[in-house]
């Protein structure tokens, strides 16, 4: 995928509107406060927003913006403020659902005919407002998708067999040990380890799909029941899983995984699909090619919202903001610039200026027709049957009829836009309540080899007290039993006779 700089000059034009504005609205500003992951917007994106809501407004408009390192970690600063922190924000499915269910988001009030109606994909919506729902209310409710993909290997052709590939069972193989790296995160390596344990379960399912007995959609719903599965059994099952795997791999990792296959220190990376992209790039200029697959037993699809916490003060600028993040041409700006794929599909006419990386000046002008036309631009792809290429059906998320040809599959194409086939074996990971969650992290603690059973630091500390309480009394011997001594005030100190 084309690496490109995005440079915005329209900021000059914000000013413009607020020449002519009284000095009284001059210098009220509406401060918008978002918090999202590090390195997952657009250049000049926050800008363009600025201008636009200045304009809407009739006053400045400042982004006030913030990124965190995990769900957690947004849960957590939410939950311990209480109170007013961020006006919008921007967790993954899970983390919305369990974020909703505790009452910490507003329900979303976007303008009827907006950006988000108009152009985000109807596939999108569906996943967000049947997949995991409870009682009346949906992630479709609380969260638009901003950003969206799958879990699988990203791995080198020359030195792994493609084949192995496939099924996720190969990481245990031998002859891959010390080669590849799983995610330091509990929820997304519990994936893997369910793969392994329930390996016989999934490939009847399998089986029964592939010979059309079993249909596209009871063939995911069962697929989502099996991967959410936490129950005793299940996780130790897991837990056993893991454990094995942990003396074939090269190590855990969060995000150093893209850049140590791009490197050559690793040959395979469970990876997040966007990351897979960026190791893709990567790899290209050091002249190795790399691949990306989403093993054939199922998956993980995850999606990242934009959501409005309970206690946002600027909530009409909030829902402003995620409609202008719903536009197709910020879309493929944030596309460009991210490698991770937008929920939006719609076909609204846009432009996008490209720019010399090194010189600055202008390079080229690309009008496109909507999303389905930037994807093809920007990949290469044919619309038409060409001789080697690869047929590619997108009709699931770009609408009917949208099927492509190129010869880039298992790349970064496939990476950004999987084919109906991936997309009908990957689940949504739902929500754990507290005591799987309980359950899963100590299997997690135990796998990771850092967990300490209660009963053992118990006796840890009891011990403690005790070797400490010795040395202090041969210390102060001399002083608490000395003969004929005072003690404690107002205790008299006697001599045992002899008997």
């Amino acid at each position: 995928m084309k690496k490109i700089a995005l440079f915005v000059v329209a900021a000059l034009v914000a000013v413009l509107p607020l020449a002519a504005a009284p000095a009284s609205a001059a210098e009220e500003t509406l401060v918008l406060r978002v918090a999202n992951w590090e390195d997952y917007i657009g250049e000049g994106i926050l800008e363009d927003f600025e201008t636009a809501m200045a304009e809407k407004y009739g006053k400045p408009v400042h982004v006030e913006y913030s990124t965190f390192g995990t769900n957690e970690v947004l849960y957590n600063d939410l939950k311990i403020a209480g109170g007013y922190l961020y006006d919008v924000v921007c967790p993954s499915d899970y983390m919305i659902e369990k974020m909703a269910k505790e009452n910490m988001l507003q329900p979303l009030a976007l303008d009827a005919g907006g950006n988000y109606e108009l152009y985000m994909s109807d596939y999108i919506k569906d996943v967000f407002a049947n997949k995991i729902d409870w009682g009346t209310a949906s992630l479709a409710d609380y969260g638009v998708c901003y950003m969206w993909g799958t879990m699988g290997y990203v791995f080198n052709g020359a030195k792994v067999d493609a084949g192995d590939m496939k099924d996720w069972t190969s990481l245990w193989d031998e002859k891959y040990k010390g080669r590849s790296t799983i995610k330091d995160s509990v929820r997304d390596s519990y994936f893997v380890g369910i793969a392994y344990a329930k390996e016989e379960e999934l490939l009847d399912l399998k089986a029964q799909y592939d010979a059309g007995t079993l249909s596209p959609e009871d063939y995911n719903a069962a697929l989502t029941e099996i991967f959410n599965d936490t129950s005793v059994d299940t996780v130790n099952a897991v837990e056993k899983a893991l454990s094995a795997l942990k003396a074939n791999i090269f190590g855990f990792e969060v995000d150093s995984g893209k850049n140590d296959i791009a490197a050559g220190t690793i040959d395979i990376n469970f990876a997040w699909s966007g990351d897979a992209v960026y190791a893709m790039d990567e790899a290209e200029a050091l002249g190795v090619t790399l691949y990306y697959t989403v093993p054939e037993t199922g998956s993980n699809i995850w999606f990242d919202g934009w959501c409005i916490p309970k206690d946002a003060e600027q909530v009409e600028l909030a829902n402003d903001f995620i409609d202008f993040m719903c536009d197709p041409e910020i879309a493929a700006r944030n596309m460009e610039y991210i490698g991770y794929t937008s929920g939006v599909a719609g076909d609204k006419a846009f432009s996008i200026d490209y720019y010399d990386e090194d010189t600055g000046a202008l390079a080229e002008t690309v009008e496109y027709e909507g999303i389905f036309d930037w994807m093809v631009q920007t990949y290469g792809l044919e619309t038409e049957p060409t001789d080697g290429y690869t047929a590619v059906d997108l009709g699931y998320f770009i609408g009917e009829g949208k099927t492509v040809y190129t010869d880039v599959v298992g790349r970064q194409f496939s990476a950004q836009y999987p084919d109906t086939k991936t997309t009908e074996r990957c689940v949504v990971m739902n929500y754990f309540d507290d005591e799987a969650n309980e359950r899963i992290n100590t299997m997690w603690e135990n796998v990771k080899g850092v967990a300490f059973p209660t009963w053992a630091i118990v006796l840890i500390v009891v011990g403690v007290v005790l070797i400490v309480g010795v040395i202090l009394l041969i210390r102060f011997k001399d002083k608490i039993f000395k003969s004929g001594g005072k003690g404690k005030k107002g205790v008299k100190v006697v001599e045992k006779e002899d008997v």
